[in-house]
């Protein structure tokens, strides 16, 4: 579609979709992103496995399909803008959890129509255990009626000043990680794996997921901030400013922000934003 209706849109709510994460998809996640640490990997004994922070990704996708298809917009011409993942509380594994999405502003900007999400999730208790604003732009496409929005997107951390030395490391994105991504996390758009559909639809050579990006820079900073401890993570809010094609080589560069959080920002390996505006959140 060529045009986007903001009165037909917002408000809308699909879902919830239901999902039984188990070990299988915890693990597979992790490894499809290279994170070999042994808190999503040993269960020996009956010890429980974590679950990567930005795995909730993977409960939101399927509804965020449903959402597009439901009221007609076609996804291929759709990448991924920003994101803003709120943590209450850990996932954990073996546990049934519900998603739903609800579409919550639209605006004209100049590549093409903004979309914003709202994706609430639920454990089998009703407990609501995160939520994340996201949003889309669908490039070429035009907004009919005026910008709306039915709640203010979560505002950014207020860190005033870096309170840390800044720092930087680097990651290596081998050629196939898209595809390997895509089965691991069980997030399919053709646009990241098929050549022919993404240079049909303006993107030209298939990019990595904006996730799998986030997700590559989180766990560099679970690593480097938390000694490995993923459950302190309570917010992640980013930006994707820029194409990752691959293959490619990341560099990550970060510093603390205030006492409990960090400001980050990754480059490709021709020096272009990847991500800006990023901010990690723990306790």
């Amino acid at each position: 579609m060529t045009s986007i209706s903001s009165a037909d849109l917002v408000g809308k709510r699909t879902g919830p979709v239901e999902h039984r994460v188990d070990a299988r998809w915890v693990m597979a996640y992790a490894a499809g992103i290279d994170d070999l640490s042994d808190a999503y990997f040993d269960n020996r004994d009956g010890k429980p496995l974590g679950i990567h922070p930005v795995f909730p990704v993977c409960l939101e996708w399927p509804v965020l399909v449903a959402s597009m298809a439901e009221h007609g917009v076609d996804m291929r011409r759709s990448v991924h803008a920003t994101h803003d993942l709120h943590l209450v509380a850990p996932l954990v594994a073996d546990e049934t959890y519900m998603t739903t999405a609800t579409i919550v502003g639209a605006e004209q900007r100049k590549p093409g129509v903004y979309l914003g999400w709202r994706f609430d999730t639920s454990d089998s208790a009703g407990r609501v255990v995160c939520q994340t604003w996201q949003g889309n732009l669908f490039l070429g496409a035009t907004l009919v009626g005026e910008a709306l929005w039915t709640e203010p997107l979560a505002p950014l951390p207020g860190f005033a000043t870096k309170a840390g030395v800044p720092r930087s490391c680097d990651l290596l994105v081998p050629r196939n990680m898209a595809h390997v991504y895509t089965e691991c996390a069980r997030i399919w758009n053709p646009i990241h794996t098929d050549r022919a559909v993404a240079t049909a639809n303006g993107i030209g050579d298939p990019l990595l997921h904006g996730t799998a990006t986030l997700a590559l820079a989180v766990s560099a900073l679970v690593s480097r901030v938390l000694e490995g401890d993923a459950t302190r993570v309570r917010r992640i809010t980013a930006r994707f400013a820029g194409r990752v094609e691959l293959p490619n080589a990341l560099t990550l560069e970060y510093s603390r922000c205030g006492t409990a959080g960090v400001c980050f920002s990754m480059r490709t390996a021709d020096g272009q934003t990847a991500l800006r505006d990023g901010h990690f959140i723990y306790i």
